[in-house]
């Protein structure tokens, strides 16, 4: 990773979180997309109460909270989500057999469990108590439910189009999208290097 990116910020953490917000989760940020999953390498991570501390700022100026999925000894998995986004999502979908037979419930009184059955889900994969990864994280990141099934249809295979997610129906909605996220990703850097305020992107960058 360039080294440039550790410099901006103050700090070298508060500059890497930030770098990695305007590098991956500016959709969830700017709420035309629900949740972020995300990576944060420890290595580049001294003191994990000031990384938390950090993230948690930086989130809040968006109105969005995250929970840390997994933590491996390398890296940090987070899952960043707009609470009202990601509700909606629940209720969207809470008769889809994908969230029924997985053990998520709808209403929101049940978010937060619902969240918490993701994070068990994804541990148990992770460490290796099941054989099966947690395909309905894609329901939680906002990706089209017929893309979702399909793509556990066909274990990954046969999509028709590769972006932020495999695409199995309506490629031309979906290349829209991708191209919309991809200009928001670079509008958010370019504003990274240039020192200004992440707060200063809009949904229509």
């Amino acid at each position: 990773m360039c080294n440039d990116i550790f410099s901006m910020r103050g700090d070298k953490i508060t500059s890497y979180v930030v770098f990695i917000l305007a590098n991956s989760c500016m959709p969830t940020l700017l709420k035309t997309k629900p949740s972020t999953l995300v990576s944060f390498q420890k290595r580049y991570i001294e003191d994990k109460n000031h990384f938390l501390s950090v993230l948690n700022r930086e989130s809040e100026q968006f109105q969005c909270n995250y929970e840390i999925l997994y933590e491996s000894n390398s890296a940090y998995l987070i899952i960043l989500y707009h609470i009202k986004l990601l509700t909606e999502v629940f209720n969207r979908f809470c008769d889809n057999d994908i969230l029924l037979q997985n053990g998520y419930l709808p209403g929101e009184d049940n978010f937060y469990n619902n969240l918490c059955n993701l994070k068990r889900r994804f541990r148990s994969f992770k460490n290796g108590s099941s054989a099966k990864f947690p395909h309905e994280v894609g329901i939680f990141l906002g990706y089209p439910i017929l893309d979702v099934e399909e793509f556990i249809k066909n274990n990954g295979e046969n999509y028709i189009l590769c972006g932020y997610w495999k695409v199995y129906h309506n490629a031309e909605e979906a290349g829209k999208t991708f191209d919309q996220f991809r200009k928001l990703r670079e509008a958010a850097v370019k504003l990274y290097f240039s020192g200004g305020n992440l707060k200063e992107i809009t949904a229509s960058s």
